[in-house]
């Protein structure tokens, strides 16, 4: 007599499944945004996909990883609140005005980090790297200085272009991130260390 067959399992997202599903979602969001707004060249109507993609995002953290990583909350919750503002003012200089405060907050609260010499890009990222203290310093007043530039980027392109050159900032600035960010891997590799070596500065 055969035993009864045992129903399926549900195998858990493992973590690189769960990374790659939130990169999705968050692309996802701005090629939703791009074509939108290139298509119909109205803001307004590109703004329900900031929106969207923003409470997914939000939403894939909780169902998916059952927590909400720092950096992404952020974006997503600046994402809704001046995409919101946006929808229901009908004014889209505070969806354009989202990156601005975003990159320059991110900016200012990093550099007070390291002068409170805490390791706030460390907890920010939420990365299992491990590097010793000066290293991490110096990264985060690189990507400190990155985000201020950033900001200040979009600020005058906000200010001094129409529609469209921003909304290719808008979609540019995740190129100009994976260049900046490639751009540490030198860094890294000289720094950082496995995590059953001696956490003593040399």
């Amino acid at each position: 007599m055969t035993e009864p067959q045992s129903e399926p399992q549900t195998r858990p997202l493992a973590k690189n499944d769960s990374h790659w599903l939130r990169s999705a979602v968050d692309f996802g969001a701005l090629v939703a945004f791009g074509v939108v707004f290139f298509a119909t060249h109205d803001l307004l109507k590109a703004t329900w996909a900031v929106v969207a993609g923003s409470a997914v995002a939000i939403a894939v953290g909780l169902i998916v990883e059952k927590r909400l990583p720092p950096l992404p909350l952020i974006v997503g919750v600046f994402g809704l609140v001046f995409g919101g503002l946006t929808l229901v003012t009908g004014n889209t200089d505070y969806l354009k005005m989202e990156g601005s405060f975003l990159y320059v907050g991110l900016g200012l609260g990093l550099l007070l980090g390291v002068k409170l010499r805490m390791n706030p890009l460390k907890e920010l990222l939420g990365s299992a790297l491990h590097m010793h203290d000066p290293a991490w310093r110096t990264l985060t007043i690189r990507y400190a200085l990155f985000f201020l530039v950033l900001g200040v980027a979009n600020e005058v392109v906000r200010r001094f272009t129409d529609d469209s050159v921003w909304a290719s900032l808008k979609i540019a600035k995740v190129l100009i991130s994976v260049l900046f960010s490639l751009a540490q891997v030198p860094f890294l590799m000289k720094h950082a260390y496995e995590p059953g070596a001696s956490d003593s500065q040399p």
